[in-house]
């Protein structure tokens, strides 16, 4: 369902999915709930400094175009606006990607994420003598040691002090912290998860925190395999598989300063998260392996980085992560990529 125009009468643009139709159909379509988005807004038009007085501030949001209804189900709404019972609510949290600790977070290049399906492509990326030439710029899929996604949850201002106190009262009391996140991946060509590993007696534990003497970078993850639990019913051919949240301890203290430089959060953090992913072996051959179909079908196949002859085949998707306390998302556009030749 979309707004056609509201210049004048409210008019409803409202279309039924495929499933919504089959529904239909069957004698049974009945709306039970809805939800609200404004994903096409951009909020940033908002112009407080307006010449023409405070009825002008908001006046280039109020008149952008509006999205035409889709029957597709994720089509009009990637961001729901949520709801929430407490009213006394003064911040929410956010979810921002971390290039900064050192427990190997992975970088983008360009707008994506390079996740190399073998070695051999890894090497071709990552090597002294590679694309990029730096690891951080790309993971190795199924890898437990490569970079890997690191994403953090809590409020990202300055207002607030990044501190224990502060954590706890803004944030646990008012159950904001997710203790796990949901990964909504393509199944076509993502197999399985790999997120933090649970604490066992005697074993190693991931840690998102900063030394409470010297402020030094304790971060580090222990990944683990996590298939999907479920099918993600508003996205066709998307799976669903479900990895921890660590409770996020990068503290401010006053005798150091060190944390911006472990945390991509300016205020109190909730939890982090760390991703990567293994592929579908199909897509993981070697340059004298056969080439997949699904890179023709849906990639590209033979192309080239600006300045190297090396070539190779990929395939963009998108991944989603949403904790699932607070329902915050964030989308993380994958690149999964194989080497192919030299020229």
């Amino acid at each position: 369902m979309a707004f056609l125009d509201n210049s004048g009468d409210i008019i409803l643009d409202a279309v039924l999915t495929d499933v919504g139709r089959e529904r239909m159909a069957q004698g049974n379509f009945r709306i039970t709930k809805f939800a609200l988005g404004d994903d096409e807004i951009s909020y940033n038009l908002y112009n407080k400094n307006h010449p023409s007085s405070s009825a002008y501030y908001d006046l280039e949001i109020l008149q952008q175009p509006i999205f035409e209804a889709f029957t597709a189900t994720n089509a009009n709404i990637n961001y729901g606006l949520l709801s929430y019972t407490k009213t006394d609510l003064l911040y929410l949290p956010v979810l921002v990607e971390n290039t900064v600790c050192k427990a190997l977070p992975l970088s983008r290049t360009g707008s994506v994420y390079h996740l190399a399906v073998n070695n051999e492509t890894y090497d071709k990326l990552t090597s002294p003598n590679g694309i990029f030439k730096n690891a951080k710029f790309a993971a190795a899929a199924g890898s437990f040691t490569s970079n890997r996604i690191i994403i953090e949850s809590g409020f990202n201002t300055n207002e607030l002090t990044a501190d224990r106190v502060t954590q706890q009262a803004y944030l646990g009391a008012f159950n904001l912290i997710d203790n796990n996140f949901n990964v909504y991946f393509d199944n076509r060509f993502v197999t399985t998860v790999m997120g933090p590993k649970a604490a066992k007696l005697g074993a190693s534990s991931s840690d998102f925190s900063n030394n409470s003497s010297t402020g030094t970078d304790d971060t580090v993850f222990f990944l683990e395999n996590t298939s999907a639990n479920s099918s993600a019913a508003f996205l066709d051919n998307y799976s669903t598989a479900t990895v921890r949240g660590i409770l996020n301890e990068v503290y401010y203290n006053t005798v150091f300063s060190e944390y911006p430089s472990i945390t991509a959060l300016k205020g109190p953090r909730g939890s982090a998260t760390a991703l990567n992913f293994n592929v579908d072996t199909g897509l993981t051959a070697t340059s004298t392996g056969t080439r997949d179909a699904k890179y023709t079908l849906y990639g590209k196949t033979d192309q080239t980085f600006s300045g190297h002859a090396q070539k190779f085949d990929y395939i963009d998707t998108m991944v989603f992560l949403q904790g699932t306390t607070t329902s915050m998302q964030i989308q993380l556009p994958i690149r999964i990529i194989r080497y192919v030749s030299a020229s």
